[in-house]
């Protein structure tokens, strides 16, 4: 297949900078959302913005999941708040993304969902309640969209990053070095891998991480 229109949902940051010059340098056509251009929680909002994009620039091919909040503190100091803005960053924005791109990928035939994880998709820590409740729910949201979908030729695929970004704010906060983290251009040229895979050999999940990460 062609390279087509990649839209990164979450477009900010380290990884959504990367991801963007790696489909643009392939040839993709790219568009990002970041959060002041639309909350992707809103069903509405979501749909509209999504509308707009493929009106711009055909219908999406790849959609590219990487929209997140980042909470951490001891359960008993966490408010309501930060659960909800993990659930609606993390769930509740992939599934809407999810409805607003699938119809026009069944049309085809043709499609890729790719959703970012991390190291909390997999296990809940100290101080990451909230968050591990996002991301748990995105995981299985990726595992339920690719077993309805998958026979009918989308490919669904969640990522987890099991560790850091280098030239992320959160690589200071948790007291890492670069040297330590993931290369943000490594990790894009993974996804775009995973969005060009044969049908014949599809992941559904990939974890990455740099040699000295504990896992």
């Amino acid at each position: 297949m062609k390279p087509g229109f990649a839209l990164i949902a979450g477009s900010g940051g380290v990884l959504g900078e990367a991801l963007a010059q790696e489909f643009s340098q392939a040839g993709y056509t790219v568009a990002g959302l970041r959060r002041t251009d639309c909350d992707l929680a809103d069903a509405a909002a979501c749909a509209s913005a999504m509308a707009a994009m493929a009106e711009r620039h055909g219908p999406v091919d790849v959609l590219l999941y990487n929209a997140a909040h980042l909470a951490v503190a001891p359960f008993l100091e966490l408010a309501a708040a930060d659960f909800d803005a993990c659930w609606r960053s993390g769930p509740l924005g992939a599934a809407n993304c999810a409805r607003a791109v699938l119809p026009s990928m069944l049309d085809r035939g043709h499609g890729s969902l790719l959703f970012t994880g991390a190291t909390a998709s997999l296990r809940g820590s100290a101080r990451f309640a909230a968050m591990a409740m996002g991301k748990f729910g995105l995981r299985g949201l990726a595992q339920a969209l690719a077993r309805e979908y998958q026979p009918r030729g989308i490919h669904v695929a969640h990522v987890v990053l099991d560790g850091l970004l280098r030239g992320a704010a959160s690589v200071q906060r948790f007291g890492a070095s670069d040297g330590q983290a993931m290369d943000p251009r490594a990790v894009a040229a993974s996804y775009r891998a995973l969005a060009e895979q044969p049908r014949t050999a599809w992941t559904q999940e990939q974890d990455l991480r740099t040699l000295s990460e504990k896992f």
